[in-house]
């Protein structure tokens, strides 16, 4: 009896792993198209606040959705545009940067030789040239723009999902028992991401503010670009801050000398120290519940599945499954 509840359970195990590795497999094969989904699903949790924040101030209801809708719509494609141009901007001026980088590589070599110390035996650093460099930056560059493509469907899918979490909030009474649909599963086991989404969202815009008036101060290039970054950025824990602040402060060192890049680096540190570290917390109610290792773990996998969009999806993804696992396999959902 035992030996044959132990083969039940390995292949129940086997099924599963086998299942799991066909859903990856296809992910991976939708990476284009799941990305605009998920980012879609992003951003209307981010706005969703702000119709139920009309509404509870008297608006009524049609009014409210009207707006935000019509918000997410113009918003939205102004956004596009402004970035596109950005785009064409740095593209535009990656050959001076090119210029610029290559004296400061070629000063930095003679420097080195003087020393004796030739760069090109360092094999992490022998090919960081500033051809290769810029060729990064290029790449990098034409991947947004191939993002900012599906803009208008990227903005139709975020109003339509705001419309149905709307009407799923409202109908949410009426049911009961076994009989929700899909889509009230999903919300049940994303409200927590709602919660993280919108407190993340808010303390990132404001943070992205105070990160253009900064970056403007400091004569950086592209500082609304920059800010608008670093609001994406900052739904990766850990690295998506860093990530944010290369961009500024290499343009600061390449722009105006090493004192403008030291003084971008600190200033956005301690931007980013105050809120993370003293203010994010009293807003949110309570941490991600989630281990650091996994935090990690998310990003590697989410990364490799979806590509550098997985990264800022890694968090909110691994918080769904985790309580769907809770709800559909250990029993109760677990309390948010």
């Amino acid at each position: 009896m035992r030996s044959s509840q132990a083969e039940s359970l390995l292949m129940r195990i086997l099924i599963g792993g086998a299942c799991l590795v066909i859903i990856v497999a296809g992910m991976q094969a939708m990476a284009n198209v799941l990305n605009i989904i998920f980012l879609a699903w992003l951003l209307a949790y981010a706005i969703l606040p702000l119709p139920n924040w009309m509404m509870r101030n008297r608006v009524p209801e049609a009014p409210a959705v009207l707006a935000t809708l019509l918000i997410v719509i113009f918003g939205g494609i102004a956004l596009a545009v402004f970035m596109s141009y950005s785009i064409v901007g740095l593209t535009q001026r990656l050959p001076a940067y090119e210029t610029n980088l290559a004296g400061t590589y070629t000063t930095i070599i003679d420097y080195l030789a003087a020393r004796d110390i030739d760069l090109a035996q360092v094999r992490p650093l022998e090919g960081l040239t500033p051809s290769r460099v810029i060729g990064y930056a290029r790449m990098i560059l034409g991947q947004i723009g191939n993002l900012l493509g599906n803009t208008l469907l990227l903005v139709l899918l975020v109003a339509i999902l705001l419309f149905e979490f709307l009407g799923e909030d409202l109908k949410r009474s009426q049911y009961r028992g076994g009989e929700k649909p899909l889509i009230s599963i999903l919300q049940d086991a994303s409200r927590d991401v709602q919660a993280y989404v919108a407190v993340t969202s808010a303390t990132g815009a404001v943070q992205a503010v105070i990160n253009i008036v900064l970056y403007l101060a400091l004569g950086v290039d592209f500082a609304v670009t920059w800010g608008i970054l670093f609001f994406f950025m900052n739904f990766i824990p850990v690295i998506g801050g860093f990530v944010a602040v290369v961009p500024p402060v290499a343009l600061g060192f390449l722009e105006s000398g090493a004192v403008t890049a030291v003084a971008v680096l600190v200033l956005f540190t301690i931007n980013n120290l105050l809120w993370d570290n003293v203010l994010k917390p009293r807003f949110m109610e309570k941490t991600l519940d989630i281990p650091f290792l996994l935090i990690i773990l998310s990003l590697i996998f989410w990364s490799w599945v979806l590509g550098s969009v997985g990264t800022i999806l890694a968090v909110p993804l691994t918080m769904v499954v985790r309580n769907l696992y809770y709800r559909d396999i250990t029993g109760p959902a677990k309390d948010t």
